[in-house]
């Protein structure tokens, strides 16, 4: 598998159950038991991953979605967001990777570099003073792989899954 077979595409309404099932799936591989309750992955996905919230989203006019496809498989998927759509208030003219997933077969195959790309391509075009995001502080192979990328830490958030309230770090790269 090279990096030019991979298509990155626009996520439409009509993928909802495609994006509901992806965000399902690659959020409990990635924060599922051992690393958290089985408890708190469920309580956190029964509210965050329904048909309802993935609707609300892709129809918010300030957040984009992308799909990382491989032939017909999608193997990742991308979340934006702008303006009011921010999940913190960092800033009006700035641009947050709410979430890159890869499904994690796929992982280590630099699908999350193509959809970073993607990320810093629409940074960009929309012409924002920086692009941030946040990361589980208990996530360092994500945190090493931004840094990579040139975002620094710039601050912490709180971030409740389930019972439990965990720490972020937040970091970002100036454009």
């Amino acid at each position: 598998m090279t990096s030019q077979e991979i298509k990155i595409v626009p996520i439409q309404l009509e993928d909802n159950h495609k994006l509901l099932e992806i965000g399902w799936q690659t959020f409990y591989d990635a924060f599922g038991p051992p690393v958290n309750t089985e408890e708190n992955i469920q309580s956190y996905l029964k509210e965050k991953f329904t048909l309802d919230q993935i609707n609300k989203e892709l129809q918010q006019p300030d957040s984009q979605f992308f799909f990382a496809v491989l032939n017909t498989e999608i193997v990742g998927y991308l979340k934006l967001n702008s303006k009011d759509a921010q999940t913190e208030s960092v800033h009006n003219n700035a641009l947050e990777i709410e979430r890159i997933y890869v499904v994690k077969e796929y992982q280590g195959k630099k699908i999350g570099q193509l959809l970073l790309d993607q990320s810093l391509t629409i940074a960009k075009q929309k012409n924002v003073d920086f692009i941030w995001l946040g990361v589980w502080d208990q996530n360092p192979g994500a945190i090493r792989f931004y840094e990579r990328n040139g975002f620094k830490i710039f601050e912490k958030h709180q971030f409740k899954l389930g019972t439990e309230i965990q720490t972020d770090v937040m970091m970002k790269l100036e454009l």
